[in-house]
């Protein structure tokens, strides 16, 4: 599977679009900041339900600040640094993009864990719903986001419309017993990528390493789209099949790829930075598999950073 980077118009153009999306993530959560009583857009974990958990993990000691029941300090807590995403060229290919992006995590903690977050994998969000218990692991919440969505579709293939970054707005479910959690997870893309929605589904088992200081989370995930979402990746037009030469195709609504998704957040040594990567593999199945433009049905995304808490 031949790893090449991108051209630079191509990073020109990614960049600038998550640009956008940061500078709208930092201004909702600095309005929020503003006004914590106003109502906050929610959040799609990259690994589902693990904030609070993480959180505990990575918390600095602040034995004199007021602390949430799970020993957070409450209020609002950020993160800072550099990451880098690889991600197919589009959906199918064998060929990947390599982008560093700049990478934040912003996190306000009340006395029932997490309430509001924003960063680059998850979006803005915040809370809508939360019960249980967070300490001991088991919990119910429902939440709403916005959040980027980095399935594209390049200039690779000369005479197929582009598909950008995606700007999408997310409703989730989670539930969490012990170590295991599920989430479901609907989005519809609001701005000017695939257009179109999906059904996410998974599950996480999750732990702690490094005397609890380090997380991980580990599991299966599952995603259905609608005609227009696999369409706008897989589907080639009439006027696309002539440009090409490539037969003209059409994905109809269902399973896109069954994969496995993986988290791992680590500290760097006693200092307050901290190493995490999101890794996922996963094949295309059914009739996303069934496209002409499709190289390899097996796909996989990552996304690293190091950030350091302030």
């Amino acid at each position: 599977m031949p790893l090449q980077l991108p051209k630079p118009e191509f990073i020109v153009r990614r960049l600038n679009h998550l640009s956008a999306l940061l500078f709208t993530l930092c201004a909702g959560t600095a309005l929020a900041q503003t006004d914590p009583g106003q109502a906050a857009a929610s959040n799609q974990a990259a690994a589902p339900n693990q904030a609070e958990t993480l959180d505990q993990a990575a918390a600095p000691p602040a034995a004199s600040a007021a602390r949430s029941p799970m020993g957070l300090p409450l209020g609002w807590r950020s993160e800072f640094g550099a990451g880098l995403i690889v991600n197919p060229k589009f959906a199918g290919s064998d060929e990947y993009n390599v982008t560093p992006i700049p990478y934040f995590d912003f996190r306000y903690v009340d006395e029932a864990g997490t309430k509001y977050f924003a960063n680059v994998p998850q979006g803005l969000g915040g809370f809508l719903y939360r019960s249980g218990s967070q300490a001991s692991g088991n919990s119910f919440k429902v939440g709403a986001s916005i959040a980027p969505g980095f399935n594209v579709r390049d200039d690779s293939i000369d005479g197929l419309d582009e598909v950008g970054v995606s700007t999408e707005a997310r409703l989730f479910v989670e539930v969490a017993r012990g170590r295991w959690s599920g989430n479901a997870t609907f989005a519809q893309d609001v701005g000017s990528g695939h257009e179109g929605a999906y059904l996410d589904l998974s599950v996480n088992r999750r732990g702690r390493l490094m005397n609890g200081r380090g997380f991980y989370a580990v599991g299966p995930v599952l995603r259905f789209g609608d005609s227009v979402y696999k369409d706008s990746l897989f589907g080639i037009t009439p006027e696309e099949s002539i440009e090409t030469g490539l037969p003209e195709y059409s994905a109809e609504a269902g399973v896109e790829r069954l994969g496995l998704q993986a988290l791992v957040s680590l500290p760097v040594g006693k200092s307050k930075w901290r190493f995490t990567t999101i890794v996922r593999g996963s094949q295309l199945i059914d009739n996303a598999a069934d496209s002409p433009i499709v190289v390899d049905e097996t796909q996989f995304f990552l996304l690293t950073s190091l950030t350091r808490n302030f």
